[in-house]
C-alpha cells in the first residue's frame, strides 16, 4: 500500500467517524440581491458556504496539517457546508477544487502538494453525497492574493477555492 493510499484509508476512516456527529447545514436563497461585503459577514457570521456567481465562496479555510494533505476535523463543517450547496443546486453541473498554496519551499512540491490538498477536498465531498462531476487544479504559489513575506499573508495566500459551471 503507498503513502498516499493510506493516507486516504485514514482519511476516509476519520471522515466515517466524524460524519455521524456532523448537523445538517441549511442554505438559505434570498431573492432581493445584497451588497457583495454584506454577504461576506453573513457568511463569516454562519460558517456556511454560499454560491456567488461562479464560485462557492467559504468563511473559513480548509486546514491541514504542515505539508499534508488530511484535512483536519475542524474543517469538516466547512466541506459539509460546501456540499450542501453544490446538492442544493441541481444547475451546478461541474465544480472545480483549486488548491493553492504559499510561496515557501519549491515549485514543483507546491504545486503537487496544491493538487493532494484539492484531491482530499473532493474525496471529502464525494464521501457527503455529492455526485456532481468535479476536477482539481493544483497552481501552488502561482495565484497568490498577497505578496507581502508575513504570516497573515501566508495564510491568506494558503487556501481551496470552488469554482463552478452551471447549466
Amino acid at each position: 500500500m503507498t503513502t498516499h493510499r493510506a493516507s486516504a484509508l485514514c482519511f476516509a476512516l476519520v471522515l466515517g467517524i466524524g460524519a455521524f456527529g456532523c448537523r445538517r447545514t441549511e442554505v438559505v436563497v434570498v431573492d432581493e440581491p445584497r451588497p457583495v461585503a454584506t454577504q461576506i459577514t453573513v457568511v463569516a457570521e454562519t460558517g456556511d458556504a454560499v454560491l456567488e456567481g461562479d464560485r462557492i465562496k467559504i468563511a473559513r479555510p480548509i486546514y491541514y496539517d504542515t505539508d499534508k494533505d488530511l484535512i483536519r476535523p475542524e474543517s469538516f463543517s466547512v466541506i459539509d457546508a460546501v456540499a450542501s450547496v453544490i446538492n442544493n443546486h441541481p444547475e451546478i453541473k461541474m465544480v472545480i477544487v483549486e488548491g493553492h498554496t504559499d510561496n515557501q519551499g519549491n515549485f514543483d512540491h507546491n504545486r503537487g502538494l496544491s493538487e493532494r490538498r484539492a484531491n482530499a477536498v473532493v474525496q471529502a465531498l464525494v464521501l457527503r453525497g455529492v455526485r456532481t462531476p468535479t476536477q482539481i487544479a493544483g497552481y501552488g504559489a502561482t495565484n497568490n492574493v498577497c505578496v507581502t513575506p508575513d504570516d497573515t499573508c501566508l495564510q491568506l495566500n494558503r487556501r481551496v477555492e470552488f469554482r463552478v459551471k452551471r447549466d
